[in-house]
């Protein structure tokens, strides 16, 4: 098939909300969750009688990896102004500059290479969700060795986020949960723990009402005990494309007690 250096025969491919004079060929965010349409112009041999065809072949190039992702053969039957094709979300899910191009191979062997497009992924996420709440912290944002009412777990069997129903929320999204924990009382390094990531996928009531999640005391909460917090936020995540991310939530965890030379659940 043909390739980059040959000489252009093709008219340029369209992408719908691609700005033509923009040549980094941006995709806005809601194009790359949604998906786009690629729309191909009818070309000038267009075959025009019976016996005759065009074998139509579309390319996307990534991170040095060319991929044909449609063929399709025409006739004169198949005549018409456009043809367009998807351009899923799962096929821009990665950032970065990918280039896309289409071949068309007649039925005498010619093969006529449109100019190449070039595209700007970039999936990067403004924080807009309300922060992970933590419903069993006190007034002032710790959780210790009390329990803070009698439906509040210990902190030493796990911690409580609430996370609040949002417009955006759909059914069967993912929510992935960052959870982290830092050895300062507001979410400062240095870390106590890896960055975790933690998944559920949303049921219609999760997306309607907002959910609890809980965070599991081994591994994610032992490590913080004397006066160290913990940082949660959350991506959601739909068809494998990342939509919205909320604003951090910091609790205070405090394990000490008084007079004791183990903290509460256990040393670290």
């Amino acid at each position: 098939m043909s390739r980059s250096n040959e000489q252009v025969t093709a008219a340029g491919l369209r992408i719908d909300g691609v700005s033509e004079s923009d040549p980094a060929g941006r995709i806005s965010l809601e194009q790359l969750i949604n998906g786009t349409t690629i729309r191909i112009p009818r070309w000038d041999r267009f075959p025009d009688r019976p016996g005759r065809f065009t074998i139509l072949h579309i390319y996307w190039t990534q991170n040095s990896v060319r991929d044909e992702i449609y063929t399709e053969t025409y006739t004169q039957v198949d005549d018409k102004p456009e043809f367009t094709f998807p351009l899923t979300p799962q096929r821009m899910s990665v950032d970065g500059v990918a280039f896309i191009q289409y071949v068309l191979e007649g039925y005498d062997g010619n093969e006529d290479p449109s100019p190449i497009k070039t595209l700007t992924i970039d999936h990067t996420l403004v924080p807009s969700l309300k922060s992970p709440g933590f419903p069993d912290a006190n007034l002032w944002g710790y959780i210790n060795c009390t329990p803070l009412c009698p439906e509040s777990p210990p902190v030493w069997e796990k911690i409580r986020l609430q996370i609040s129903a949002e417009l955006i929320f759909k059914e069967f999204d993912e929510f992935v949960l960052e959870w982290q924990g830092f050895a300062t009382l507001n979410g400062a390094p240095p870390a106590l723990t890896p960055l975790y990531e933690l998944r559920k996928i949303l049921s219609e009531n999760d997306a309607v009402n907002g959910f609890v999640f809980d965070i599991p005391f081994d591994p994610y909460v032992r490590p913080m005990f004397d006066n160290d917090s913990g940082v949660s936020r959350y991506t959601i995540v739909r068809n494998g494309v990342p939509i919205a991310k909320s604003y951090n939530g910091v609790v205070k965890i405090d394990r000490i007690i008084p007079g004791e030379d183990i903290p509460c659940g256990s040393a670290p």
